[in-house]
């Protein structure tokens, strides 16, 4: 795996690296961190990160300026595909991965189909960040390279308390501090900080949130309408339903937000070690992992929820099942 990753880019004159639509902190940490580590090895190469627009919270990642947001025809002669369960996850940026001649694709999904002639796919890692560290020399891991891993960790693993988060990632935080990074702030600001707009939609929705299926599921909404009131798009919603989450007693959280007209992404998060939420995304055609997870659904909020409730219930209800709420 490591060998044929550094192969690969000692044999490319020119590299994409792709990840998934609505970047996130581990997408973000684990693109430009592959990044900077390829430029830090490999000066001669030109590596070109391509990904949607994120929020400009993260735009203390080096490289994070230089991301194309526009998909190219141009054929690349290796992409490098981070934090990505499918090439159908990479939207308009596809292109880039079909016309690549090779590919290598790093990835802790559990969804990841695993298809590739190439690719290091580790549902046991915490984070995308974490399997790319481990393919990497690392005395060609700089302050740069190491600010955009360790931000990706933190994000994967909710600052280190997710179930997700193993001894490994805890020695590889240690070697990332030891190059000089600025973890309180990378924490503080990258994770913590939001803006005022952003809590204002963030109390709209706590104050609008239902607990569903006896109590054991906690759901909340947002509209295009609202996010036009408040002044805010769908970047900044991301660690709603995170927050959600912190719900003493619930198994679940479930965050729904409009894209587009009557079309919703959900977002899923569990509580419950026994509630496996990339099941109820993958009914719905998503993915994700077992306490995390994702998928998209036409129609109004309440029948998406409704929809995407019926699936928990399966879960929830089933013989034996023990809820936090019983406890």
């Amino acid at each position: 795996m490591k060998e044929d990753f550094n192969r690969l880019i000692r044999e490319a004159d020119s590299i994409c690296i792709l990840g998934h639509t609505n970047p996130d902190g581990d997408c973000l940490g684990s693109t430009l961190g592959t990044r900077q580590y390829i430029r830090n090895r490999f000066p001669d190469k030109k590596v070109t990160v391509y990904l949607q627009e994120a929020s400009s919270k993260f735009q203390y990642l080096p490289g994070f300026s230089g991301i194309v947001h526009v998909p190219s025809d141009r054929k690349y002669d290796l992409a490098i595909v981070c934090d990505c369960a499918g090439k159908d996850r990479l939207g308009d940026f596809a292109i880039l991965m079909e016309h690549a001649k090779e590919t290598y694709v790093a990835d802790h999904h559990l969804t990841n189909a695993g298809s590739f002639q190439y690719s290091t796919i580790l549902p046991d890692a915490s984070s995308t960040c974490e399997v790319v560290f481990d393919l990497m020399d690392h005395d060609f891991i700089d302050q740069d390279a190491a600010t955009c891993l360790y931000t990706g960790i933190v994000h994967d693993t909710g600052v280190f308390k997710y179930s997700c988060t193993s001894p490994h990632t805890m020695e590889i935080a240690g070697f990332l501090m030891s190059r000089g990074i600025d973890f309180g702030f990378i924490i503080d600001d990258g994770y913590y900080m939001k803006t005022f707009a952003q809590q204002k939609i963030q109390a709209k929705v706590m104050l609008d949130s239902e607990l569903r299926l006896n109590d054991r599921a906690i759901v909340g909404w947002v509209t295009i309408g609202d996010m036009q009131k408040y002044h805010v798009t769908t970047k900044d919603t991301d660690s709603i339903v995170t927050n959600m989450r912190e719900t003493r007693n619930v198994d679940c959280a479930v965050f729904a937000y409009e894209v587009s007209n009557q079309v919703f992404k959900v977002s899923l998060r569990s509580n419950n070690n026994a509630l496996d939420v990339s099941r109820v995304a993958g009914a719905f055609g998503g993915g994700g992992h077992k306490l995390a997870a994702g998928c998209s659904l036409h129609g109004g909020y309440r029948d998406v929820l409704d929809h995407v409730l019926q699936e928990i219930a399966k879960q929830l209800d089933a013989p034996g099942f023990k809820s936090r709420n019983d406890e």
